[in-house]
């Protein structure tokens, strides 16, 4: 049973690495949508760049994050959009046009474009293919001015990691381009330097962000700086380390 399974994995190799026939490669531009209650459409503009031709199915889907921020996507019929699958030769590109149907709110509303890679053969081809994913943000402009505001906080610290809390108040998306946490001894001298990418939180949403802290560079320190670095401008905060912070566990999780 073995040897047959060493045998499948080396024959799916030999297809992969001798096939030229990979799922193509496109882009999207630009990378993000805006519309509003003036000009409730949008162009999207998809171009091949692989060696074979690709066809791409489009679905549209409502855009929300839970109280702990993950990412829910919901069927909408607020979006349009032409053509729902796309065959698009090597080099060139195709438009898609996109439009909204509902109404303005006070809040700024979000939706995703997503775009699947139909993975097709040639007759009688044998490959393997991947297919590719790739998903469009659409942004609907609230009725009134876009309030940016936002504040980033320690959400406690155990399991070698330090979670932060970024709380998004304004009326629209932002996004958390990244969050760095820089550990200083007892006489300020940086000892080592930590970070973690982001991701947008909607508007309304509070999202927590964890930063890997090994132990033996946490008990090292004294004080961590933190960093959020949010589009254009940052915020930070500081945070007094001690041992028992820097070897404590969670614990145990209660039962009903």
């Amino acid at each position: 049973m073995c040897r047959n399974f060493i045998i499948m994995i080396l024959t799916a190799l030999f297809f992969l690495v001798h096939s030229n026939s990979f799922a193509g490669s496109f882009k999207a531009i630009p990378v993000k949508l805006f519309v509003d209650d003036k000009s409730k459409t949008a162009v999207l503009r998809v171009i091949n760049e692989g060696d074979d031709k690709v066809t791409i199915q489009l679905d549209a889907k409502s855009w929300r994050q839970d109280d702990a921020g993950k990412d829910i996507y919901e069927d909408t019929g607020d979006i349009i959009f032409f053509p729902k699958i796309a065959n698009i030769e090597k080099g060139e590109e195709r438009i898609i046009r996109i439009g909204y149907k509902g109404k303005q709110e006070i809040r700024e509303k979000t939706y995703r474009l997503f775009m699947q890679e139909l993975p097709v053969t040639k007759p009688g081809e044998m490959a393997l293919k991947f297919a590719v994913t790739m998903s469009i943000p659409i942004f609907v402009n609230p009725a009134k001015e876009v309030i940016t505001d936002w504040t980033a906080e320690a959400a406690g610290f155990s399991e070698e990691s330090l979670r932060v809390k970024v709380a998004n108040k304004g009326n629209a998306h932002i996004i958390i381009n990244k969050i760095k946490a820089i550990g200083l001894d007892e006489t300020g001298k940086e000892v080592f330097s930590r970070d973690t990418t982001g991701w947008y939180a909607l508007a309304g949403i509070t999202k927590i962000f964890s930063v890997a802290i090994p132990q033996e560079e946490c008990l090292k320190v004294k004080t961590l700086v933190v960093r959020t670095e949010v589009e254009k401008n940052s915020r930070s905060f500081t945070l007094n380390v001690d041992r028992e912070m820097c070897t404590q566990r969670p614990g145990p999780k209660k039962t009903r």
